[in-house]
């Protein structure tokens, strides 16, 4: 090859180089707080704007980068609400990596796209609300893929790192004593990153897209650190998408998923998980959490299973007393659940769940909704209620409660529950495993572990 070629392509990457350059400047410059950010999160950013891009070097076509400016708005959830002054204004840029027949559950799914993404939330309030960075991996997924036009849905999930939380948004007289006056939504700078939307991208030329979308952004801890309400962002976005090498893509077979699995078509699956969580930010400790479960899936086609199981829950909070202490007890100041006695049988639920889940190769993702069969504290809930009542309520496995406001302060946990469950398969047989368990919205804890498949 001759030396012009070669200076042709030094001077491609230069380009790169000082283009990322000046956008990770910028990023710092275009809000003061990034300045006095800790070392892991400048090394995120370096990663993401220095070696991230080099890959364009030795991609085939199949690597494009998009460019998005965020708006939206809070959700009203009674705790944020004071403290928001505007609308939730970002930025994202991200790197996409388009389907090349290597991965096939890409093909299943339409030809979906995977990408990994880094976004820039400014909440509207400095003082109370802060900001945030999130870098996150998602995948697109197509209902429509023409030539012009690309319409589907985006599930992505990442980590959130907040500048502003209960512990430096409340008054020194009053930290660990109230909420009043500060951050309750977010209690720790780490939290799980959820952004969901339906997107809708036009194809202007092979090289130039032209893409918006909306939906809906979370942040949480899963209750790890308290007080954890979470933001509930509705957004919108409106962006560009370059490929370089457009002319390169050669865009694999579009495979339907075969209307009969032709691999195991049941399976039995044993997992156990465990984790932590606070219950309440004037106890400040930590209480373990676990999860057995047992169930079987039908999997008809190749990308879906759907099946149904047996959950046993433990939560070692509710060995706490909040009624009539004595010496010795473990005490809790959370007035939601009537505690009266530190009772083992408290600590259990059981329940049984219907378990639709979604195959993306080794991973799994379930969306699982169940009620609970056995649950002793359904009859201590709400406090005040039980309270009024004299006594423990005896309540049947259904009963009327505010599900709205599920699991909240002042309100009953209820007998619907949901996990969001995701899994990957390491061998045929071991698969490692993390959830999220909560009440409708309102997270209870998150936990990880091991399962089997037979």
């Amino acid at each position: 090859m001759s030396d012009k070629f070669f200076f042709l392509k030094f001077l491609q990457i230069y380009n790169l180089f000082c283009f990322f350059t000046n956008l990770y400047v910028f990023l710092f410059d275009f809000c003061d707080i990034f300045l006095k950010m800790k070392i892991y999160l400048r090394y995120i950013l370096f990663v993401f704007f220095f070696c991230v891009p080099f890959s364009l070097v030795y991609s085939e076509g199949n690597i494009q980068y998009r460019a998005s400016l965020l708006g939206g708005f809070f959700m009203k959830d009674g705790k944020v609400d004071p403290w928001v002054k505007g609308p939730v204004l970002g930025g994202e840029v991200a790197v996409e990596f388009l389907p090349t027949g290597k991965w096939q559950f890409l093909q299943n799914y339409n030809n979906a796209t995977m990408g990994v993404s880094l976004s820039f939330f400014d909440f509207g309030n400095n003082k109370m609300l802060g900001q945030a960075i999130a870098p996150a991996a998602y995948i697109h997924i197509p209902f429509i893929n023409h030539k012009k036009v690309e319409w589907g849905i985006s599930a992505g999930i990442g980590i959130g790192f907040n500048t502003k939380r209960y512990i430096n948004t409340v008054s020194a007289e009053n930290r660990y004593k109230s909420i009043e006056g500060a951050n309750q939504s977010i209690g720790s700078v780490v939290n799980l990153y959820l952004p969901e939307v339906m997107y809708l991208r036009v194809h202007l030329t092979d090289s130039w897209t032209l893409g918006a979308s909306f939906g809906w952004y979370h942040f949480s801890n899963g209750s790890i650190k308290l007080p954890n309400s979470g933001y509930n962002i509705f957004m919108g976005e409106l962006g560009v998408t370059y490929r370089p090498k457009a002319d390169k893509y050669v865009a694999p077979e579009k495979r339907v998923p075969r209307k009969l699995y032709d691999g195991k078509r049941w399976d039995v699956e044993i997992s156990a998980t465990g984790g932590f969580r606070q219950a309440y930010y004037r106890d400040k400790g930590f209480f373990g959490c676990a999860t057995v479960s047992v169930s079987a899936h039908w999997r008809p086609v190749s990308i879906f299973k759907l099946g149904g199981g047996i959950d046993m829950f433990y939560d070692d909070y509710y060995r706490s007393v909040n009624v009539n202490p004595q010496e010795g007890d473990r005490q809790t100041l959370f007035r939601k659940t009537w505690l009266e006695g530190s009772e083992v049988k408290n600590c259990f639920r059981v329940g049984i769940s219907l378990q639709p889940e979604f195959v993306f190769g080794n991973f799994t993702c379930g969306f699982h909704f169940g009620v609970y069969l056995y649950d002793n504290i359904k009859n201590l809930e709400p406090y005040k209620e039980v309270e009024k009542n004299g006594k423990p309520f005896n309540r049947g496995i259904f009963y009327s409660y505010d599900i709205a406001n599920a699991g909240s302060a002042g309100h009953a946990d209820g007998w619907l529950y949901t996990r969001i469950v995701l899994k990957y398969r390491v061998t045929k047989h071991l698969f490692v495993q993390a959830g999220l368990k909560a009440h409708l919205t309102k997270a209870e804890f998150i936990d990880a572990g091991l399962g089997v498949a037979l």
